[in-house]
């Protein structure tokens, strides 16, 4: 046999043997990278939502806050909707709402 065929043989294999063991590196050192990649950009879409959601809650209490400061009609509409305040000299009708139906 050949002495020199049989060594550019094995250090052919030799090469390809460090190319495997160099891109079994690569991944090992680059997936569980990715994955961290994957659940940061998650995570960051999830708190995008979440800030665009309390921005829109902000807007609604600053103009219910506007509305408090100058519409006199909707202080009073909030007072008897959430304080169940009244006028003076007005009548308040409550009806049970767990009520049965009338029969006919």
């Amino acid at each position: 046999m050949n002495w020199r065929a049989l060594w550019l043989w094995v250090q052919s294999l030799g090469y390809w043997v460090f190319l495997a063991i160099v891109a079994g590196g690569a991944v090992l050192l680059f997936v569980p990278l990715w994955h961290r990649q994957h659940t940061l950009q998650r995570e960051n879409r999830r708190l995008e939502a979440e800030v665009a959601r309390l921005e829109a809650l902000e807007r609604q209490y600053r103009s219910e806050i506007e509305a408090l400061k100058t519409d006199p009609t909707y202080v009073e509409r909030v007072a008897r909707e959430k304080l169940n305040l009244v006028r003076p000299n007005e009548t308040i009708f409550q009806f049970p709402t767990n009520a049965p139906a009338p029969r006919r």
